[in-house]
């Protein structure tokens, strides 16, 4: 009588890449409604950190502005963050679901731009209110 080999009883499941939840663009954690806080990082000439608590944040906007390039604005108390790049509905579903943890501006080099699905070429933060 033939030897059958045992199948497998559990489905594969292929492993969560480090890209899908997080990358030189920030981090989104893979629980909704699991954070607290939102953390925006300028990286120009010098690392800035602005933390927002998500009770704060009072509405979101994204629109496409052409080819590759979309803009989400975010209301966060008397601040308006303005963040510019590409894959940005990732971001916004994220924030649907206060899940982002960290946006960052993404360093620039052609192979980051090119490899990533989402890139943020910029953040803005200006004060609205007093």
């Amino acid at each position: 009588m033939p030897i059958k080999l045992k199948e497998h009883q559990t489905p594969i499941v292929a492993p969560l890449k480090t890209d899908d939840w997080s990358g030189p663009w920030g981090r989104i954690s893979p629980t909704p409604r699991s954070v607290d806080t939102l953390r925006i990082c300028k990286r120009k000439d010098l690392e800035e950190l602005h933390s927002y608590p998500y009770r704060v944040l009072s509405s979101w906007h994204l629109r496409s502005l052409g080819r590759d390039q979309e803009e989400l604005k975010i209301e966060a108390g008397p601040d308006l963050i303005t963040v510019s790049g590409r894959g940005l509905a990732r971001i916004a579903a994220a924030l649907d679901q206060s899940s982002l943890e960290v946006i960052s501006e993404t360093a620039l080099g052609r192979d980051v731009a090119d490899d990533r699905k989402i890139f943020v070429s910029s953040i803005l933060l200006e004060r609205i209110r007093e």
